[in-house]
């Protein structure tokens, strides 16, 4: 799915999972996807997480500046693609 705020790049795949570079807006982002299956489960039912990394630079690091916070515009475009699709439920942001 395509979102008109997003440009995305092609994804890459690594042993843990699924990556993405993004742009939404003027900031750069690394999307980390991996599943974790409920083995006991018939339906294949399990966790997915999405790890949003947003691209600051040394100075935005090095001074606080420019961290993901409540407001930020690729993690509300995230949960409102998801909370779209009907094949996930309880959508729930997880801040670390």
């Amino acid at each position: 799915m395509i979102h008109e705020n997003v440009k995305a790049g092609s994804p890459g795949q690594e042993d843990w999972g699924w990556y993405l570079r993004a742009r939404r807006a003027d900031h750069a982002y690394f999307l980390a996807m991996s599943g974790n299956a409920d083995e006991d489960s018939p339906k294949n039912l399990g966790e997915w997480r999405i790890i949003v990394e947003k691209r600051r630079s040394l100075w935005e690091r090095l001074s606080g500046a420019g961290k993901i916070d409540d407001n930020d515009g690729m993690v509300a475009t995230i949960r409102e693609i998801l909370e779209k699709e009907a094949d996930f439920s309880e959508v729930r942001v997880v801040k670390e």
